[in-house]
C-alpha cells in the first residue's frame, strides 16, 4: 500500500463506512498504516453519522439518573436508570452519571466505585479504584475513529486556599463549635490582624501559575486495565494562576448547585473546561496541552428587574405590602449578584462555550488555528433573550393541549440502534422568540426567576435544549425559535428539586467492553467484531 499516491488511497478507502474503516486497522500492520498513519480515518471523521438519542440526568437527592428522549413506541427504549449495570444486588445502589463520549457512559456508584457502561450494547467494565490524590473529577475519552479502547482520566485538584483555623478565645455560635476552620463569611468578622495575615498568606500562594507546566494525572487505559500516572506537558504561555482559580463564582466553596466542569472530545483533541476561567485543550496522543482563555463575562449581561405590581399581586394573600416590599429588595438583590452559568460542548461548527443569565443566552464557537487565524480564538455565534418566548409558552390558553414529542423514560428495556431518531419539529409547539400573533394569552405562570437549565446541544444539528422547571425545549440558533418537547420531571422527584448535570447520548455498537457475563474486575476483553462490520454508528 505504501507504494499507492495517499491521493488515490484516500479516495479507495473513503468508499469504505467510517466504522468498518476504523476496524480493518486491526487486520493487518499496512492497513493499520495505511489508515491511522497517514491521517484517512481522521480526514473521514466528520462523515461518521452521529444521531441524538436522547439526554440522561441526573437530578439532586435522587438516586438514580433518568433518560429524556423523542417518543418512539416502536423501539425498546434505553435503561435510564442504568438498572442493567454492574453486578446483581439485593438492595438498588445510587448512581449517577458521571460523564459520556461518543456512546459511552461513566457512572459512580455509592460514590466510590466507576463504571463504564455501554447502554446501546449493555456492555460494562468495572475500573479498579482510584489513586488517592486525583478523585476530584473523572472524564471519560473514547474517540472510535481512533481506537475503540477508552481512557478515564482524573486531575489532580488545584491546591486550596489556606483558611484560618479555629482561634482559641474567639467566641462563635453553638453550630460552628465542631469546625476546624473559619468560613469565608466568618472570616470577615475576624480581628483584623488576623485577617491581614490570611490574606498575605492567600496573596503569596495564590500567585503561582496555574496550571502547571507539567500537569499531573490519572490514567485508566482499557488497554492494560489499571491507573497508571501520566504527566501533559503545557504548550505556549498561560497567564492564569490560582488567585483565578480560587475567585472562580463557580469555584470549589460552592455547592451541587453551581454548574459543573464540562469535557468534550472533538477530532483528536479533548477539551476540558476548568475554574479559573479557561479551557484545557489536551492532544491525546502526544500527551501535550494548550490553555484557552474563555470569554469574559463582565457586563454582558442585562440584571433582570421584578416587577413591583405583578409582585405584589403574587404575594398580597401572604403578607402585606411592607413585608413584601421588603421580600421584594431581597430577591431583586439575589438576582443582581447572580452569576452566569457557563457550559462547554461541542455541536455542527465544533467547541461551543455557552454562558446563561436567567433566560439571557449567549454562544460563542473556536475557531482552531488555520492560515487566516494563527491563534485559537473564541467568536461570539449567537445572543438572545428567551424570556418572550417562554412567557408566550408559558401563558398560551392551549398549552395542556400541546403534543409532547419527548418522555422521560426510567424503564429497564433495552435499547435498539435501528430506529431512526430523525428531528421532526411539532408545528403546534414551535414559537419564535420575537413573538407571535395569533395565540391566545391565558393565565399561566412564568417566572423570571426559575431560570434555565443548559441541557446540551445537538451533535449535528444547531440546536440547544434547555429545561424550565422540569419542562424540556429545543432552542434552534438558526430561527431563533423555541420547541417545546416535553417534561422531563420524575413522578417521584418532590418538590424543590433540582437537575444536576445533564448529558447528550449518541449511541454506539461498537467497543472492547467485555460481555457482561465474561465481566472481570477493572479488566476489558476484547469483544467480537462482528457486529462493527453490520452496522454502522448511528
Amino acid at each position: 500500500m505504501d507504494l499507492l499516491p495517499e491521493e488515490l488511497l484516500a479516495d479507495i478507502l473513503r468508499r469504505v463506512p467510517p466504522r468498518p474503516l476504523a476496524v480493518c486497522r486491526s487486520v493487518s500492520k499496512g492497513l493499520r498504516a495505511a489508515i491511522v498513519d497517514r491521517g484517512i480515518l481522521a480526514a473521514l471523521a466528520h462523515r461518521i453519522p452521529r444521531s441524538l438519542r436522547g439526554i440522561f440526568v441526573n437530578y439532586v437527592d435522587q438516586e438514580s439518573p433518568c433518560f429524556f428522549s423523542r417518543i418512539e413506541h416502536a423501539a425498546p427504549r434505553i435503561d435510564g436508570e442504568l438498572s442493567t449495570l454492574g453486578p446483581a444486588r439485593p438492595i438498588r445502589p445510587w448512581r449517577e452519571v458521571v460523564h459520556h463520549c461518543n456512546g459511552l457512559l461513566l457512572s459512580l456508584e455509592d460514590w466510590r466505585t466507576l463504571y463504564v457502561y455501554n447502554p446501546a450494547t449493555r456492555r460494562w467494565a468495572q475500573l479498579p479504584p482510584r489513586p488517592k490524590g486525583f478523585d476530584s473529577a473523572e472524564h471519560l475519552v473514547f474517540d472510535p475513529t481512533v481506537s475503540l479502547h477508552y481512557e478515564v482520566i482524573s486531575f489532580a485538584e488545584a491546591p486550596r486556599k489556606p483558611k484560618i483555623p479555629i482561634q482559641p478565645g474567639i467566641k462563635r455560635e453553638s453550630c460552628y463549635q465542631g469546625c476546624s476552620e473559619y468560613t469565608i463569611s466568618k472570616i470577615k468578622k475576624l480581628p483584623a490582624t488576623l485577617r491581614a495575615k490570611y490574606d498575605s498568606e492567600a496573596e503569596r500562594e495564590g500567585s503561582v501559575e496555574w496550571p502547571p507546566s507539567s500537569y499531573a494525572a490519572q490514567v485508566f487505559s482499557s488497554r492494560n486495565g489499571q491507573w497508571e500516572e501520566r504527566a501533559y506537558i503545557r504548550e505556549g504561555d498561560v497567564s492564569a494562576a490560582l488567585i483565578d482559580v480560587w475567585s472562580d463564582p463557580w469555584g470549589l466553596e460552592l455547592t451541587y448547585e453551581v454548574s459543573r466542569c464540562n469535557a468534550v472530545c472533538w477530532r483528536g483533541a479533548f477539551y476540558l473546561h476548568c475554574r479559573g476561567g479557561f479551557v484545557m485543550r489536551l492532544s491525546l496522543l502526544e500527551h501535550k496541552y494548550q490553555v484557552i482563555k474563555t470569554p469574559r463575562l463582565d457586563n454582558i449581561f442585562t440584571r433582570p428587574r421584578l416587577d413591583v405590581d405583578e409582585f405584589l399581586r403574587e404575594y398580597e394573600d401572604d403578607m402585606d405590602k411592607e413585608a413584601c416590599l421588603i421580600q421584594l429588595e431581597r430577591e431583586q438583590e439575589l438576582l443582581d449578584n447572580m452569576k452566569p452559568s457557563t457550559h462547554l460542548g461541542k455541536s455542527e461548527h465544533g467547541i461551543y462555550y455557552t454562558a446563561l443569565l436567567c433566560h439571557q443566552l449567549q454562544v460563542w464557537v473556536l475557531h482552531e488555528v488555520s492560515e487566516s487565524r494563527p491563534i485559537l480564538e473564541w467568536e461570539l455565534k449567537h445572543k438572545a433573550d428567551l424570556r418572550p418566548s417562554f412567557l408566550q409558552h408559558y401563558m398560551r390558553e392551549d398549552r395542556e393541549n400541546i403534543e409532547t414529542t419527548w418522555e422521560l423514560d426510567c424503564g429497564e428495556q433495552g435499547s435498539n440502534d435501528q430506529v431512526d431518531y430523525g428531528w421532526d419539529s411539532s408545528d403546534d409547539s414551535v414559537i419564535n422568540v420575537k413573538g407571535e400573533e395569533g395565540v391566545d394569552i391565558g393565565d399561566g405562570h412564568f417566572d423570571i426567576r426559575d431560570g434555565m437549565d443548559f441541557l446540551g446541544y445537538h451533535p449535528r444539528k444547531e440546536i440547544a435544549f434547555f429545561g424550565n422547571r422540569f419542562d424540556g425545549f429545543a432552542y434552534y440558533l438558526g430561527s431563533s425559535k423555541l420547541q417545546y418537547l416535553g417534561s422531563f420531571n420524575p413522578a417521584r422527584c418532590r418538590d424543590r428539586q433540582e437537575t444536576r448535570e445533564s448529558f447528550i447520548y449518541t449511541a454506539c455498537m461498537d467497543d472492547l467492553l467485555p460481555d457482561e457475563r465474561n465481566t472481570t474486575h477493572g479488566v476489558s476483553t476484547c469483544c467480537l467484531f462482528s457486529s462493527t462490520l453490520t452496522h454502522g454508528m448511528h
